[in-house]
């Protein structure tokens, strides 16, 4: 195969916003959060979308007036942290009556913008979750209950939510926003088909297609689909015989999540994965046209063709429909003022990324600095013996670091192979600022120990830490009676169980579901039945230990081939972190 040929640039994300940000002067560009926001309303509903960078133009590209007010852009195909999503809700609500996130069913993203909203509301600000998914290629039983990937339709989340904002949130506020957010997300089905994987600025170009072949499903960060095709059907065929069908067909109840009827209207969205020519995506509208026509008896209300959810310059589109018919109805039945939601869909915006904006130059707002400086503050509780801890965590971050090789190499049969280092990442950043910890409250220090994890790790390793991390300072809050209390071992039992719960609200991962939640959920349990560290380490340790006997149901694990006799890598650190501890004691 012949090398793929690309323009490469240094800095890609930050000169990428750079640029962004000097063709959108009504935009502002917040480099060192990566937070790009326009001027709000302070009497409606702000919105908040994000995610990697790679989908351009999403998301920066539909914040305006009548979409969103803001968005938070990660690392390459990577959520972006907590620090920044906050900073993000915390401009935003200077000029808002309540925040909205909007986010794609991606592990990362969840965890990230959920812990971000659980930050929000410690904060005093009304800010709320609505998580979509509209991906048809992985049916339920693959997805399970990791739920639908988000796909482009999460553009027409943002439209038409944006819209309602902008003209109801006065009346309706905060939760009929989210509202009808949900009930949008609830009518929308997308599949996409690509030629091959999409070419990541700064990496070599890989994949597993040949020339003869084709993916159906791929995702938008170069997943695997639902079927390799072979030989490359024309496009005709591969919108009539395989896309269509997994949209529309009643009978495969693995997908179908949305009921059509002939009578119904429809708006379908083409898009463009990157790098088909306009030329082509307009042919590609009017075949699938016709072709829903012809074969189901439906003719699109609204047809929307353009560039909205990319992967980098992946060769390939995606297929959006909308039951808009159904949708209008369960919006009226909230919303009386409401008739179709193609109005929504109709009503202008000056977001540079759609399809159909209507732009105009506007000032910029300017930056309220002193909130981006702010460390995160919690009520300080808990004494405790600084040394002691010191001590422990050393250890463990030893640990840790011996067991990487092996933790690499289950990552790399189960996983993306970044596990242990990940864990290594995590684990010598505590150790290189425990001299930045507050000795005088454990509830303080274990704050900014979830900062710090927050900061080094990433990807869906950092957001489960940094929740449950931050989750355990919660609960010394809540547990402990007086400021200068000592931390005995019934408050840490008390506290690891909400730090529990409190993950357990952004992760539907349980035990035996071949996680880490395989691991923790042991020693915390067993801690809290027995307050013996020993016993607790070792039920751990039998949990990471029973995750080679069945396959994995959450993150990349899930969607490779069998992974029922390889050991979960997250399991596995965590206990090997804990045996650390557990050798000084």
């Amino acid at each position: 195969m012949a090398a793929v040929k690309s323009f490469e640039v240094e800095n890609p994300i930050e000169t990428s916003l750079k640029g962004f940000a000097l063709a959108n002067p009504s935009i502002t560009l917040v480099p060192e959060d990566k937070i790009l926001f326009r001027q709000s309303d302070k009497e409606k509903v702000g919105l908040i979308a994000g995610g990697g960078s790679g989908h351009e133009p999403s998301h920066a590209g539909f914040i305006g007036t009548g979409m969103l007010s803001a968005a938070v852009c990660g690392d390459i195909f990577a959520s972006p942290s907590t620090k920044q999503i906050l900073n993000a809700i915390e401009l935003l609500n200077e000029n808002s009556n309540g925040i909205l996130l909007i986010v794609k069913n991606y592990t990362g993203d969840v965890l990230h913008f959920g812990l971000s909203a659980e930050r929000a509301r410690a904060l005093g600000i009304d800010c709320q979750v609505v998580v979509v998914g509209d991906d048809v290629a992985v049916g339920r039983e693959k997805g399970g209950m990791v739920g639908r990937r988000a796909l482009a339709g999460t553009v027409l989340v943002h439209k038409i939510t944006g819209a309602f904002a902008e003209l109801y949130s006065e009346k309706y506020g905060l939760d009929g926003t989210a509202t009808a957010a949900k009930i949008v997300n609830d009518n929308l089905v997308t599949i996409g088909a690509s030629l091959d994987h999409c070419k990541v600025p700064g990496r070599p170009f890989e994949t597993e297609l040949n020339d003869k072949q084709m993916e159906l499903g791929m995702g938008i960060h170069n997943e695997p689909g639902v079927n390799v095709l072979e030989p490359i059907p024309s496009t005709e065929d591969l919108i009539e015989k395989h896309m269509l069908p997994k949209l529309l067909d009643a009978t495969d109840k693995d997908r179908a999540f949305v009921p059509f009827n002939k009578d119904d209207d429809v708006v379908l969205l083409v898009n463009n994965l990157g790098s088909i020519s306009n030329f082509i995506m307009s042919s590609i509208a009017a075949i699938t046209t016709d072709l829903l026509e012809k074969k189901y008896g439906i003719v699109p209300k609204r047809t929307i063709v353009g560039t909205v959810m990319t992967a980098f310059n992946g060769n390939g589109f995606s297929l959006t429909l909308l039951n808009s018919s159904k949708c209008s109805k369960e919006l009226q039945d909230k919303f009386s003022e409401i008739e179709s939601v193609i109005d929504l869909i109709n009503t202008p915006t000056d977001a540079p990324g759609w399809p159909i904006a209507d732009f105009k130059n506007k000032s910029s707002p300017g930056v309220n600095h002193k909130i981006l400086s702010g460390e995160t503050k919690v009520k300080p509780v808990g004494q405790y013996d600084f040394d002691v801890v010191s001590k422990w965590m050393k250890a463990g971050a030893e640990q840790i670091v011996k067991s990487e090789p092996h933790i690499t190499h289950l990552d790399t049969q189960v996983g993306d192979g970044d596990c242990g280092y990940t864990l290594v990442a995590g684990a010598n950043a505590i150790v290189n600022n425990l001299d930045k910890l507050s000795k005088d409250s454990l509830s303080e220090a274990v704050t900014q120990i979830s900062n710090v994890i927050e900061d080094s790790m990433g990807g869906t390793s950092g957001g489960l830490y940094s929740i449950l991390i931050s989750g355990f300072s919660h609960g010394l809050i809540q547990t402990i009676q007086k400021k200068d209390d000592p931390v005995t071992r019934s408050v840490v039992a008390k506290s690891l169980e909400i730090a529990l719960d409190t993950l357990f609200k952004y992760t539907k991962a349980r035990k035996g579901s071949s996680t880490l939640i395989d691991a923790l959920e042991p020693f915390v349990k067993e801690f809290a039945a027995s307050n013996d560290f020993h016993k607790a380490v070792k039920a751990a340790d039998e949990g990471a230990k029973s995750t080679g006997t069945f396959s994995a149901k959450f993150g990349r694990a899930s969607y490779v081939g069998d992974s029922s006799n390889v050991e979960d890598p997250g399991a596995v650190g965590f206990v090997e972190f804990l045996k650390g501890i557990e050798s000084t004691m």
